[in-house]
Parts: structure tokens; sequence; C-alpha cells
């Protein structure tokens, strides 16, 4: 199945030297008074009594950088099929599509809300909220919200990343936990009893993601011009990117790396005169 990913600018996790620009410059000049305007525009207070230190001007600025910091370190990852970018219009709501790649939900398309706590970064994990009908343990069937809590008992400051959390949302797709308190217990007990039937749901589950990737965003926190959003391929529309990518691909593999040392000396930068 050929698809399209239609959106203004996004990340894919792996090599990403250029990670995250936001439009406009950094250098605002800070505003009179208790303005907490933040730089998307947003208001944002912290409530976090270990940031007396900080000007309460410059705090919405602190969340923002340290949250753009975070999505740095994420796109410097090499985490497979996954497809993330913040929102345009906040900082606190990520975008995301997860591509399984093998495994029960391989084929899959499965897009994803992270909601980060406004007070950032003295609060608890992010929320993981499945948009796409997921059948797994560890999806809440009503909210769509996947329970990360097992993995990260406690949430350090400092030490778990957002990254983190997107790295084991993507495993939770190919090791299936099997936890003793599911969100979804129809799940964990056919994956526990009838590892037949649990297929067969993955199946449909796959099945429908494939249809379900081309729906317009319903939730007031999707519209948003960072929303991810997929058309049907169209050979006269997307086919010479595709063939310019594929080429690329091909001479890239084409390319050799030489070594410089030539075989039985130890002289550096030696090479032979017919390369």
């Amino acid at each position: 199945m050929n698809i399209v990913l239609s959106v203004k600018t996004y990340y894919i996790s792996g090599n990403n030297d250029d990670a995250f620009h936001r439009t406009g410059s950094f250098r605002r000049v800070l505003p009179p008074g208790n303005d907490t305007t933040g730089i998307s525009g947003i208001a944002v207070k912290s409530t976090n009594v270990n940031n007396t230190y900080i000007n309460e001007q410059y705090i919405p600025f602190f969340l923002e950088y340290t949250l753009m910091s975070e999505f740095n370190i994420l796109s410097k990852k090499l985490i497979p099929g996954v497809y993330v970018i913040p929102a345009d219009k906040t900082p606190f709501i990520w975008f995301g599509v997860i591509f399984p790649r093998y495994g029960l939900y391989k084929n899959g398309i499965f897009r994803f809300r992270l909601l980060i706590d406004r007070n950032w970064p003295n609060c608890d994990y992010p929320k993981v909220i499945f948009e796409t009908p997921l059948f797994h343990p560890l999806v809440n069937p009503d909210t769509g919200e996947m329970s990360i809590q097992y993995h990260f008992p406690e949430w350090k400051k400092g030490v778990s990343r957002i990254w983190h959390v997107i790295d084991h949302v993507s495993k939770s797709f190919y090791d299936i936990p099997r936890t003793k308190t599911p969100e979804n217990p129809e799940a964990a007990e056919l994956l526990k009893i009838d590892n037949e039937k649990y297929m067969k749901k993955c199946e449909d589950c796959v099945r429908q993601s494939q249809v379900d990737i081309y729906k317009q965003p319903m939730h007031s926190e999707n519209i948003d011009s960072n929303y991810l959003l997929f058309d049907v391929y169209d050979e006269q529309i997307h086919g010479t990117l595709r063939r310019s990518w594929l080429q690329q691909k091909e001479n890239d593999n084409k390319t050799q790396n030489l070594s410089w040392v030539q075989p039985g000396s130890l002289e550096p930068f030696s090479r032979s005169n017919t390369i």
C-alpha cells in the first residue's frame, strides 16, 4: 500500500542534523510586568517553587527551550518507523505516527499524541494517547491511552527523557508485555490463552489503521498546521519525487569507502595508484 505523508515539516527518527527550528527569532524582547506568554504565543506558568531563582518572566522561555532540547535529543536517536513533530501552536503536544516493521502489527499505521504537563520538567511522565484504535494489553480501548507506568514507575527529572517514552512505545509493538494490570483485560487474556484469536484481532486492527490514516483530525488539539496528514499515492503527483529518492539511495549504495592504507603496508594514507 502506497501512502504519502503531507506535512509542513516533520521529524524522521534517525539522522537529522537540522532537527527543529521554530519560525521567527528566539531573540525576542521580554515583555514588561508579569506577561508569561511563551514563544509559541500560549500562556505558560510554572507552579514549581524550586524555580524561584529564575526571573518569572523567563519561565515560559525556559520551559520551551527545555522541550526543544528534548526534541533535538530525540532527533538523534535511531527509532525505526517513528515520525514525531511538536505541534505548531504549543510545545506541550507532539504528534506522532508509528509504522511497525515486523511482528503482529506489521503494516499498521498508528497515530498517537504525546501530551506533556505544563509544569515540565517538574512533572510526571508524558501521556501517550493513540488516536488509531489499537488492540493491545497496555492501551485503554475507550480512551486510547497507553499505560507506561510499569516501565516508568518513577519519572526522574534530568534522567528520564521523552525519547525514552517514545522508544518504549515503539518497542511495545514488538515485545508485548504480559502485565498483571492491563489496560485492556480482553487483550491480555487472549494473549495468555489464545494466541490465534489475539493475532486475528491484531490483523483486524492493522487493516482498520490503513483506512483510518486518511481521516481528517477530529480532536480539537489536532487542528494544527503540524498535524501529520496522509494522501493516497498518486504517480503523477508523487512519482517524480519518489524516483529521485530511489536514485539517491542507489547512488549512495554505489559509493565506495576507501581505506587509504595499502594492504600489506602500515604506512598511513597509502593507497594503490589504480584506485
